[in-house]
């Protein structure tokens, strides 16, 4: 099963998208899946971005990342 999802590309971001594709570039060295998959809306991808720093800002990393590895393999996701 293939799925496919439209998103603007890193050339055609404008104003906020713009914004969070250059703030990804600049801590990621890319433009993360997150930022890409929300890019045909930008004020979701900026709700989800200020909702996943809360949550970030009260687990010890150690823990949010063993959270994100376990929620990932509960919906069968794979790199």
């Amino acid at each position: 099963m293939t799925t496919f999802i439209r998103t603007v590309p890193l050339e055609e971001a404008t104003g906020t998208l713009r914004e969070m594709y250059e703030e990804d570039l600049r801590a990621h060295g890319r433009v993360r899946g997150g930022t890409s998959l929300l890019s045909l809306r930008p004020v979701a991808a900026a709700a989800w971005r200020t909702l996943d720093r809360s949550l970030q800002s009260t687990m010890n990393p150690r823990h949010y990342e063993l959270a994100t590895i376990v929620a990932a393999s509960r919906v069968q996701c794979t790199p």
